[in-house]
């Protein structure tokens, strides 16, 4: 076999694989179109979908927020960047940079600052001797709550109570649910979440 019938085989397989490549990204590119994240978590410059497992619960009482006055849906807008909805008070869903704790509390009603947290019914939960503020993320504890960005799939504990209760607080770190994979979509295994009913803010 001559070289130039080597080269033209070669010529030939090499032609291929740009046209395979080609064909392909195509596909990926014309899918992406179609639907723009298959999964429901995004974050670049056009979009922004994040969900955050929370926990509120201050001078031992767990702060149930599934309530509908909480809720964001298509005929109630409570903020239009962040929100809870479904009656699911589990998951934070973030739909814009920036949005900061603070802002999520203020939407429900609440007060959050370093030393205190006020609810929607205007009771103060405020740093003393003996009880204190803490919010955690990640099991970690943060300064500046009332700043913080939340981030896909972190898990947030607000608690106010005796600060040196070590036994209940991690008792209720491990309490935080892990469910907002599942309207990311990044743990497939666990199953879909439902459709998200909260009007124009958070179409999929």
């Amino acid at each position: 076999m001559n070289q130039n019938i080597i080269a033209f085989i070669i010529g030939i397989l090499v032609g291929g694989l740009f046209i395979y490549a080609f064909i392909n990204e195509t596909a990926h590119l014309s899918e992406q179109q179609n639907n723009p994240h298959p999964i429901g978590y995004a974050d670049n410059e056009e979009e922004v979908h994040v969900h955050s497992d929370f926990l509120v619960y201050l001078d031992g009482v767990r702060i149930d927020l599934s309530d509908d006055k909480y809720q964001t849906s298509n005929t109630q807008t409570l903020h239009k960047h962040v929100h809870l909805h479904d009656n699911n008070d589990d998951v934070i869903h973030r739909h814009d940079r920036g949005i900061t704790l603070g802002d999520f509390f203020g939407s429900l009603g609440f007060t959050l600052g370093s030393d205190r947290i006020t609810t929607d019914a205007g009771v103060t939960f405020l740093n003393s001797d003996t009880d204190e503020l803490m919010v955690f993320v990640n099991d970690e504890r943060i300064e500046d709550p009332a700043e913080y960005v939340t981030q896909e799939e972190d898990r947030v504990l607000i608690y106010f109570g005796n600060k040196n209760d070590n036994e209940t607080i991690q008792a209720l770190l491990l309490e935080v649910t892990d469910k907002s994979c599942i309207y990311s979509g990044t743990c497939p295994e666990r199953g879909t979440a439902p459709p998200e009913s909260c009007g124009l803010t958070c179409e999929l």
